[in-house]
Formats: structure tokens, C-alpha cells, sequence
């Protein structure tokens, strides 16, 4: 706020964002939610890839949300909740919207634009790595499992958020980071129809 020299109230009119909400994160008695990721990034003109991961500028060229310059590119944002508990069924894969991420940062990761998208996370298997409500970042290029990484997978017509975990025997575990929920256990991944969306790479979360 005080790089667009504001207050609270002014903020809290220029993003649409409640008062009282905004004096929830500030105190930190809230962790920041996707909606209002999404209307700092689209009012305010602050850089998503700043948000996500606190590094590159935080604000879009000339303070503006022109993501067309050159410095940034839109990764779309899809309607679709993976599940960090026991499954979150696939209803629509339809782009609600985009954010702007610095090619410079992705570049220096490997991560194409056109093969990234935004999703965000439901249900509480993945905390304290991933909370309830956290976006992520999936790089849908990168299908190949790696143990100990974390991925979406869609199964059994769920979409889960997992960290792999390979077992002797062609069996793959989906393993919660939440010690509540047991691991998902797939003995023939590409017999039982599992699909690998992609590998999440960045998260949005506040510890």
C-alpha cells in the first residue's frame, strides 16, 4: 500500500476488497485468499510471480497492468480445485482468468509460459506445505514422475495434489504431507488410468 502511498480505507476501494478484511491480513489473524491475490493483481498492477514467490519486481511495468510488455506473460488460471485430502472431482477445466509472471523468473527454472497454468488447492492432507485455498503453479510439461516431488494427478476421476513416493513392484504411493491421511497406493499407475497433469513448481502461501 504505501508504494501507491494509501491507506487501508483507499486500498480497500481501489481492490473491492472488505476494510475489515484487509485488516485481517495485515495482523495476520487471515491468510490471504486466491480472490484476493487475483484483485491485487488485475487493480493494483502487482506482479503475481512476486506474490507467489517474494522475488523479481513487484509491480508490472510503469505500475501498469499491461501484460503484453515484453518483461511478462499471462499464465491462465483454471476452474479446477485439486484435492490435498481424499479427492476433488474434475468438473470443469474452463480459464477463469490470468496472471502475470516475470519470463525472466521462469526462464531461469526452465518453465515454458504456454505450458504453465494456475489451480488452486483444496482440503488440508498437504499442510503444512500447501493450506486450503493455496494456488499453485503446475508445469504441465513435466509429466514424468520424480520421487519425492509434488504433482497433480488425476485418478479414479479425482485431481490430487501429492508428493510421489516410488515403492519396489512397478507401485507408486500419493503421500499427504498431513500425517492424518494415509497414502494413496497405485500399483499399475498406467493400467489404473492414472494421468499426470504436471508437476507443481510454485506455490501461493502464507506460512
Amino acid at each position: 500500500m504505501s508504494s501507491k502511498s494509501m491507506n487501508i480505507k483507499e486500498f480497500s476501494e481501489a481492490t473491492g476488497v472488505k476494510y475489515r478484511t484487509i485488516q485481517n491480513y495485515l495482523s495476520g489473524g487471515r491468510a490471504v485468499g486466491s480472490e484476493f491475490l487475483a484483485a491485487v493483481s488485475e487493480r493494483m498492477g502487482v506482479s503475481a510471480s512476486w506474490i507467489l514467490t517474494g522475488q523479481g519486481s513487484m509491480m508490472f511495468p510503469n505500475e501498469c497492468v499491461d501484460v503484453a510488455q515484453a518483461d511478462f506473460v499471462q499464465v491462465a488460471r483454471y476452474e479446477v480445485e485439486a484435492s490435498a485430502g481424499n479427492g476433488s472431482e474434475v468438473a470443469s477445466e474452463d480459464a477463469a482468468q490470468s496472471y502475470a509472471f516475470n519470463r525472466k523468473w521462469l526462464g531461469k527454472r526452465g518453465l515454458k509460459p504456454d505450458t504453465l497454468s494456475v489451480i488452486s488447492v483444496r482440503g488440508d492432507s498437504m499442510e503444512p506445505d500447501l493450506n486450503d485455498g493455496d494456488l499453485v503453479l503446475i508445469d504441465l510439461a513435466n509429466t514424468d514422475l520424480s520421487d519425492g516431488k509434488i504433482y497433480a494427478v488425476q485418478y479414479s476421476g479425482n485431481l490430487f495434489v501429492k508428493r510421489i513416493q516410488y515403492v519396489p513392484g512397478d507401485t507408486v504411493r500419493l503421500v499427504s504431507r498431513n500425517a492424518q491421511y494415509a497414502p494413496i497406493e497405485i500399483k499399475t499407475p498406467e493400467a489404473d488410468g492414472v494421468r499426470v497433469v504436471g508437476r507443481v513448481v510454485a506455490s501461493m502461501h502464507e506460512w
